[in-house]
């Protein structure tokens, strides 16, 4: 808490890109705000997308760089489908460290302390390239405890949305700046790596969160 309050009595300068997102959420009906400790900014209150919270901020992922951009919001979903979806290298990456832990000596197992997205590449298949389809199979990957349902799920619009996000995110940044998209429990979270915030990168994550969010209402 004292930590907290220091950094809102220092602070000195504005957040990267802040005045741009000041615009930003004004021309498109959010609500901005600085987080308590300043470290980074939520937006909500939007009346298209009630419920939704974005915010950018230190990464709450060691996979994710230094700070990322999140997406949240609750979907009309039974279900108890798990799925990820994530870009290709990090898919590779995380199975690399998933590995190391079931090989090292020392931990054998992977605890809580394991990110969520760890403990689910160890419990949940693997998606084939055939059912990534064509559009996605060479920049993502996604592992789910329904992989014919999530197969169906990501065709059509969802494809497009994470399609146009590969295209506008170059190759050689994707290891640097990755995206992970996560259904569970009947909530969304998408997360892209961002050191500094820019609205272009950002608007592209909310493409695919609009596409995942009437998907889901098409199936609940």
């Amino acid at each position: 808490m004292l930590d907290a309050v220091r950094r809102w009595l220092t602070w000195g300068g504005a957040l990267p890109n802040w005045e741009d997102f000041v615009a930003w959420a004004r021309d498109h009906q959010w609500t901005l705000k600085r987080t308590i400790a300043h470290d980074g900014w939520a937006m909500d209150h939007n009346p298209a997308h009630a419920g939704w919270r974005i915010e950018w901020g230190p990464a709450q992922r060691s996979f994710m760089s230094s700070h990322e951009f999140r997406i949240r919001f609750e979907v009309a979903q039974n279900s108890d489908v798990q799925a990820l979806v994530l870009d290709r290298p990090l898919l590779a990456r995380l199975d690399h460290e998933v590995y190391a832990q079931f090989t090292d000596n020392v931990q054998t197992r992977l605890d809580e302390e394991t990110p969520e997205e760890m403990r689910w590449l160890a419990m949940h298949a693997k998606l084939s390239p055939n059912q990534m389809g064509v559009p996605l199979r060479d920049r993502y990957g996604a592992i789910s405890n329904d992989a014919a349902w999530v197969s169906h799920w990501l065709a059509g619009p969802i494809a497009d949305a994470l399609k146009q996000r590969a295209e506008a995110m170059p190759i050689e940044a994707v290891s640097a700046e990755p995206f992970i998209l996560r259904l569970s429990r009947g909530q969304v979270v998408i997360r892209q790596a961002a050191a500094t915030p820019r609205a272009h990168v950002l608007e592209t994550c909310i493409a695919v969160a609009e596409a995942v969010d009437a998907a889901l209402r098409k199936t609940a």
